[in-house]
């Protein structure tokens, strides 16, 4: 079973390479071949005081950097991640890969006047963890595979250069952690730390193939996960106030 689902990622991601996704949409000057299922779902964790602190006072609810990037200078749509602070974010509906080729594959929204640089890793699935078995891309174990730093604002990387050899959509990755570099940018304020908008795999592959009904997320389950997406959304009528954020236009 396991060589099997390696074997349709692997074939998904070589529809990925061939051509453009008809779901492709462009965020920030880049384009992204899945659309808005490029971007990551949920929140692992949030910790403002991983490496001391000090936390941000203001700008504090990790889910601001789920979903695509949406800053605007009157919001607050966005989350700080403080002095050396972490966030874990997964990918539900797609996961990350490696195309196989030196253009980029992971991209970083960040906002704010003060650039600041931010660590970055990525978490293999079980199969991609046993393919690069024997080599130290994990320093402190804790399951996250280090790829470098990016220097602040719009910021891309390259998966191929962190583990060459490899093929494309052979290596697959289902979250991202970002760590605020405690030795740069400011040193205290109300949004200390790295600002993330949004945080969008370039290098994608959806994780669920089948058109499941009522599969809100495309996990290619039906779960409870689905059922608390709808039960956020209940009772509101786009007809009747389609001004509710939940209402998005159609393209």
């Amino acid at each position: 079973m396991k060589k099997t689902r390696a074997f349709l990622v692997i074939i998904s991601a070589a529809v990925f390479i061939s051509g453009t996704s008809a779901l492709a949409e462009e965020f920030g000057g880049i384009e992204f071949p899945n659309g808005e299922l490029s971007f990551a779902d949920e929140v692992i964790t949030y910790d403002p005081l991983y490496s001391g602190g000090p936390a941000p006072t203001t700008a504090e609810n990790p889910q601001k950097a789920l979903g695509t990037p949406d800053y605007s200078s009157s919001s607050d749509s966005y989350v700080t991640l403080g002095r050396g602070g972490l966030i874990e974010l997964k990918f539900v509906d797609n996961f990350l890969i490696n195309d196989g080729t030196q253009e980029s594959d992971l991209h970083i929204f960040e906002i704010g006047p003060d650039v600041e640089d931010t660590f970055v890793a990525v978490r293999p699935t079980q199969e991609t963890n046993a393919l690069l078995a024997g080599e130290d891309y994990d320093s402190n174990d804790d399951g996250f595979y280090e790829i470098g730093k990016v220097s602040g604002s719009t910021s891309s990387i390259d998966i191929d250069a962190f583990f060459p050899g490899h093929t494309a959509g052979e290596l697959v990755f289902d979250a991202v952690q970002l760590i605020d570099d405690y030795n740069e940018g400011n040193t205290s304020g109300a949004t200390v730390g790295a600002d993330i908008d949004a945080v969008g795999a370039i290098g994608s592959v959806r994780s669920c193939d089948y058109d499941l009904q009522g599969d809100i997320n495309m996990d290619c389950k039906v779960d409870l996960s689905d059922f608390a997406i709808m039960a956020k959304n209940w009772l509101i009528n786009c007809k009747q106030n389609p001004s509710d954020p939940a209402c998005e236009p159609l393209d």
